[in-house]
């Protein structure tokens, strides 16, 4: 638990100083103001009081029991301050002073010596270089931080790993008049680390939504087990700067090339059900949605607009996110008609038009709550002269005082002319917003969280793929074999192999010594077939003409054969011999391992087409069914493995399948680095789906 850090009853400022450009002043000052209750107090031994409180020279003189202490002083200083902080008894420090591994050199040593200090006297350790804590609690509202920020209190807490980044989110909801519960910003994490805060947020009542943003991630896994149990019932916003920290390594796989620098992390989030968001100003704005509003239980959305351009922006912006327009239905559209204007529109957007009073946007808001087909709304309102619009927001806060679905509005209007009717609409509750497009981003991104958690909890499919047909210890000697022999790819043979002691399906093919020996083993596979020269030196084959498809006869096979031997002379090269496959849908499987955080696997329209289009998607190893189920059907061209003009698709559930038994296989050998299946030949038929290529590095 981490109530000595956020719910401190006695703090400490060691090098707290009298001096206000000092951060030892700001801290005791922002400690006054936000008006904590418990002691506090100053360690400086030059002197006695300071900003108005009674100084010690040294913790060790302080006469009570101290929670949580910050040490504010040279960073050199810093080990035989927190030793004294040990001595005393001190349950958490807040170390604010930067100088350690972000300098490297004396820094990392500095930085290891504290953390031994810490587990040597159990001092929970914030920081190093962070900026503090805050906490917003009625009971001991806490300020542990040097910031200048005033907060009230509020449901959204706040996680940055960059002090800057947290503070300009935190200052940017302050502008906005939302309150914040809890704000952390732990810099070097040395000891207390983002997925143990995430945690005790999690388990806190008070925070409805977490934002999130990290530069990089220390323990990836231990991240997403934390995240994936937090998201089931809370929702966290994340945001990931310095995304070309992972990934951005060239690697000689389909799978490593089309990988984007973000891709990694995206994936992590995606595997939590953390809602991505790539700047500040669309993060906040969501996160007061999600402070505010229920999640709603499905895409459906319904517009209620009084003028018309807003109405077609949150309309596209709506789409785009993935939201659908909701069909109203016939007896709603009648209620409308009778209880609105004439000339209004009861289709969806539904324009009460400029000339709607309370009255109609009441009637027309009621009537969408009411309606089964609408999951949301949103609310387009210009506040026009002619109209009592302070009347219009009393109904509204009327009625979300009992409404079940959430609710945002976009108001057009002039701030001071209508602050009267903004303070209303404020306390009822209802995000507002000053553009319809970020009223409805806000929309999309409760409505995906809806989703995720929807589908988790109506889902079976959310187990691990268990196959037990499949033959490690082959496989593991295969790669053991190339690892010995200083090989970092496997021979194409080798590699399938491998695929075939996971029974994912290939290629019929036979592999022989000599060339002379081709056309002898050619009716195995039987015509037409493919040719591919079998050496872990070649892997792009048909960039290195090692590679011939199509071969119809012996007679052009022999003549491929003289050829071959022309060009791979010199080389101690094997020959593959391999039945060609055509007329499937071709797609890749590919996976590229990243230290510290697992596989991360591929999937996309295959052969030569994947490097245009590069329709792909990635998903964090292991899969679930599900998982698998998203990710096929996330790339722009499912419906072309749905089957189209008159086509029929192919065999989805083979599809799943190979690509579970490829997590499978990735989870029981980590030694994996790169592993591409391109292409992998699907068909209506399940038995005619076969890999034809594949490359691996371990």
């Amino acid at each position: 638990m981490l109530d000595s850090l956020f719910l401190p009853k006695s703090i400490a400022i060691i090098g707290a100083s009298n001096r206000p450009l000092t951060i030892g002043y700001r801290i005791t000052q922002n400690l006054k103001d936000i008006g904590f209750k418990g002691p506090i107090y100053p360690v400086n031994p030059k002197d006695p009081e300071i900003n108005g409180l009674k100084a010690y020279p040294s913790i060790m003189a302080i006469p009570g029991e101290v929670d949580l202490a910050h040490i504010v002083v040279k960073n050199t200083m810093v080990p035989q301050m927190l030793e004294e902080c040990g001595k005393k008894g001190v349950k958490a420090v807040i170390i604010n002073t930067a100088g350690f591994k972000e300098i490297g050199g004396d820094g990392i040593e500095l930085e290891k010596q504290i953390k031994e200090i810490g587990k040597k006297y159990n001092v929970r350790i914030f920081g190093p270089n962070c900026q503090g804590v805050m906490n917003t609690e009625e009971v001991n509202p806490v300020y542990a931080n040097f910031t200048f920020t005033r907060i009230k209190p509020g449901f959204i807490s706040i996680l940055a790993q960059s002090g800057g980044v947290g503070e300009v989110i935190n200052q940017r909801l302050a502008q906005l008049d939302v309150g914040v519960r809890m704000y952390a910003s732990n810099g070097n994490a040395a000891d207390i680390s983002i997925p143990e805060i995430m945690e005790y947020w999690g388990q806190d009542s008070k925070t409805r939504v977490i934002i999130l943003h990290i530069e990089s991630l220390a323990n990836p896994q231990e991240f997403i087990r934390v995240a994936s149990k937090i998201t089931l019932h809370k929702p966290i916003l994340g945001m990931k700067t310095g995304r070309t920290a992972m990934g951005a390594r060239a690697v000689a796989s389909h799978t490593g090339s089309l990988m984007k620098a973000d891709t990694a992390i995206e994936a992590v989030f995606k595997k939590c059900g953390i809602i991505s968001f790539t700047n500040q100003e669309d993060i906040c704005q969501a996160a007061i949605a999600f402070a505010l509003q229920p999640i709603p239980l499905g895409p459906r959305v319904g517009i209620i607009t009084n003028t018309g351009g807003p109405a077609i922006i949150a309309t596209d912006e709506c789409i785009e996110g993935g939201l659908t327009i909701a069909d109203i239905s016939e007896d709603t559209k009648k209620h409308l008609k009778a209880n609105l204007f004439p000339e209004a529109s009861v289709n969806n957007p539904v324009d009460v038009l400029a000339t709607a009073g309370p009255k109609e946007f009441a009637v027309a808001i009621e009537a969408l709550l009411k309606e089964p087909n609408v999951d949301s709304i949103l609310i387009n309102f210009v506040t026009p002269f002619f109209v009592d619009c302070a009347g219009v927001a009393r109904e509204m806060k009327r009625i979300a005082a009992t409404a079940q679905k959430p609710m945002v509005i976009n108001t057009m209007t002039d701030k001071k002319q209508w602050a009267e009717t903004l303070e209303i609409i404020r306390s009822s509750g209802i995000p507002a917003y000053d553009l319809a497009e970020t009223a409805a981003k806000a929309l999309v991104a409760l409505t995906r969280y809806g989703e995720y958690r929807k589908r988790l909890s109506e889902s079976k499919d959310i187990r691990i793929a268990e196959y037990k047909d499949v033959n490690l210890d082959a496989t593991k000697a295969i790669i053991d074999n190339a690892r010995k022999s200083g090989r970092e790819f496997l021979s194409l043979g080798e590699a399938l192999g491998v695929l075939y002691n996971y029974k994912i399906p290939a290629a019929k093919f036979v592999i022989v010594d000599k060339p002379e020996d081709i056309l002898v083993s050619a009716g195995y596979a039987g015509f037409p077939l493919a040719l591919k020269i079998d050496s872990p030196e070649i892997i792009h084959k048909t960039e290195q003409s090692a590679v011939i498809l199509n071969i119809t006869s012996k007679e052009q096979l022999a003549n491929e054969v003289a050829g071959i031997k022309r060009r791979f002379a010199s080389q101690n090269a094997r020959y593959l011999i391999q039945e060609y496959l055509t007329g499937g849908r071709e797609v890749i499987i590919g996976a590229n391992y990243i230290e510290n955080l697992g596989h991360l696997i591929m999937f996309g329209l295959g052969g030569i087409f994947v490097e245009v289009m590069k329709d792909v998607a990635f998903a964090i190893n292991p899969l679930t069914y599900l998982e698998t189920l998203d990710m096929i059907r996330s790339v722009k061209g499912y419906k072309i493995l749905e089957g189209i003009r008159g086509r029929k698709g192919i065999d989805m559930d083979k599809l799943i399948e190979m690509m579970m038994r490829v997590s499978q296989l990735l989870r029981d050998c980590p030694e994996i680095k790169e592993l591409d299946l391109n292409p992998m030949m699907l068909y209506p038929e399940a038995d005619r789906c076969k890999a034809v290529d594949v490359r691996i590095r371990v």
